[in-house]
């Protein structure tokens, strides 16, 4: 069994080379060329990076910060001074690899990105809240009679669309202000993706194409991650607006106003090391 170990490429929170005194202090092999197993170290912005990038299995790996504002590790499997336990532990076969539904994000030119766990749209260099419209649609079977498609007008700070895999992070926020305590199972199955509002001052629903407007709008709710749903968001108006998640760096991507960003469920699955 052959290792190969990830960290941020840019600010890593632990080096390479103490994992690698662990990995060879029990005798286990390390491959930079063809390896079994990635050990991902570092924060959730970490593990989404390289969770949309690796194809072998993967065991993310948290790094235990006291800072008030340092990093959670929400998605970590272990923690750092558990990882030659949980080393033994793999190599006894006492785990399990999952496989994790991806999503898809599709923006004008760009290549197609695959996202493990949340893409989210929100202001850049801007002061005011943007106005944006997030359309739902998918096969008619999927959804109530008359209910296969709606769109949210939102006038807020943006919108985040998570994996299940994801929703423990940034999309769970709300369930954390009444829990503090909350576990950090997923809050969803792998069947759904979801979609929260980020501090809507103004929302609408339109169901279908029609005329009608419903002013209840749930600031987070879920929809079928099927190959027939779709969800698109437009900004409607110009503003500095960034997609974050699809790049390592964290300044984003720029938005365009008038021109959709797209996400479907994707057809990629990533491999996530999971113990007993």
């Amino acid at each position: 069994m052959k290792f190969k170990i990830f960290v941020h490429p840019f600010r890593p929170k632990v080096q390479k080379e103490k994992i690698q005194e662990i990995l060879r202090s029990l005798d286990f092999k390390i491959s930079e060329s063809d390896p079994d197993i990635a050990l991902i170290i570092g924060g959730d912005g970490t593990f989404s990076y390289y969770g949309r990038k690796l194809t072998i299995p993967m065991l993310f790996i948290g790094v235990p910060n006291n800072e008030i504002l340092g990093s959670k590790s929400r998605l970590a499997e272990i923690h750092l001074q558990d990882l030659p336990k949980a080393l033994r532990r793999i190599a006894k076969g006492n785990c399990v690899v999952t496989e994790k539904r991806m999503l898809d994000v599709r923006y004008g030119t760009l290549p197609v990105i695959s996202i493990l766990t949340d893409v989210y749209l929100e202001r850049g260099l801007f002061a005011g809240c943007i106005r944006y419209s997030i359309s739902i649609s998918s096969d008619k079977n999927t959804y109530k009679k008359n209910k296969s498609t709606f769109t949210d007008y939102v006038i807020g700070n943006g919108v985040i669309i998570s994996t299940s895999f994801g929703s423990s992070g940034y999309y769970s926020y709300l369930d954390r202000i009444k829990n503090p305590k909350q576990n950090s199972s997923e809050l969803f199955d792998d069947n759904k993706l979801g979609i929260c509002h980020i501090l809507p001052t103004f929302a609408v629903r339109r169901i279908g194409d029609g005329a009608n407007y419903k002013e209840i709008v749930p600031i987070r709710y879920t929809v079928p991650a099927s190959s027939s749903s779709t969800i698109e968001i437009t900004v409607i108006r110009e503003a500095n607006i960034r997609l974050y998640g699809t790049t390592v760096h964290s300044k984003g991507v720029k938005i365009t106003w008038n021109k959709p960003v797209t996400v479907t469920s994707s057809t990629k699955t990533a491999k996530i090391i999971r113990f007993f």
